[in-house]
């Protein structure tokens, strides 16, 4: 392992994606540099360091070294592969199990961007600090037309039911296993599902802080309380020194 090699993730504190990431990064001790990523503000500044004037820029994005990773799975593969003694667990028996969580997520992140574009709070919430209180109604307009074409972005990608399903798949692994590890030990496996509940009823800490309008569209009462199980073995994991990680940890 080359512990010289830099690495700087650019990510969204709220996002499950980046979660994976900084979790599997710091679950192989691997040190890196974070950025916060805010759309439209950050995109210019990332793109003139991708070199990339064109085409669909998004985050967890990682620079290591000249190397650029651009999915969360690249970036937990890339730290696998980096740390080399498999403390993330088998990545090619954990692969069905992320793709459920990218189907999962997928499903989330429309229904919490839907809400938002129904929520005015939201919206105005979602606008730069910079903007005057007084201002946000007026620009609320600014907020909504983001929100809409992020959706418009990712509608493709939405599958009905993967949300539930993934849930469902995630029960049945844990009674398989008969632990709280997918794959009896604990593994990325475990990280991508447990990223799949906070889509439901987050836990980890978000810096910058999400509104409290916005915090409430990551929210879903019902399936929180179908699995309100899952919640719980989300929140051991949280709460275990061994298996959690910086935005679970309250120190941090």
């Amino acid at each position: 392992m080359n512990a010289d090699t830099p690495l700087l993730l650019f990510g969204e504190t709220f996002s499950p994606w980046t979660k994976k990431a900084r979790w599997a990064l710091e679950y192989c001790d691997l040190a890196y540099d974070y950025r916060e990523y805010t759309p439209s503000l950050s995109e210019p500044g990332l793109r003139l360091r991708l070199r990339q004037m064109t085409g669909t820029v998004s985050v967890p994005l990682m620079f290591a070294g000249s190397q650029v990773l651009r999915e969360s799975w690249d970036i937990a593969d890339y730290a696998a592969r980096q740390r080399g003694d498999g403390r993330l667990g088998d990545m090619i028996a954990i692969k069905p199990w992320n793709d459920l969580s990218e189907a999962a997520l997928a499903q989330g992140r429309t229904q919490v961007v839907r809400r938002i574009l129904n929520n005015p709070q939201a919206l105005e919430e979602g606008l730069p600090n910079i903007i005057p209180q007084k201002m946000r109604g007026p620009l609320r307009f600014m907020a909504y037309d983001a929100v809409r074409r992020l959706d418009k972005k990712y509608a493709h990608l939405l599958k009905p039911g993967s949300l539930r399903t993934a849930l469902l798949k995630t029960q049945e692994g844990l009674s398989q296993s008969g632990s709280d590890y997918l794959l009896g030990d604990f593994s990325y496996a475990d990280m991508v599902m447990a990223a799949v509940v906070e889509v439901i009823a987050p836990l980890a800490r978000h810096d910058p802080p999400l509104g409290p309008a916005t915090q409430k569209c990551w929210q879903d009462k019902a399936l929180a309380e179908e699995f309100d199980d899952l919640l719980a073995w989300r929140d051991r994991l949280a709460a275990a020194p061994a298996t959690s990680y910086s935005q679970f940890r309250s120190e941090a």
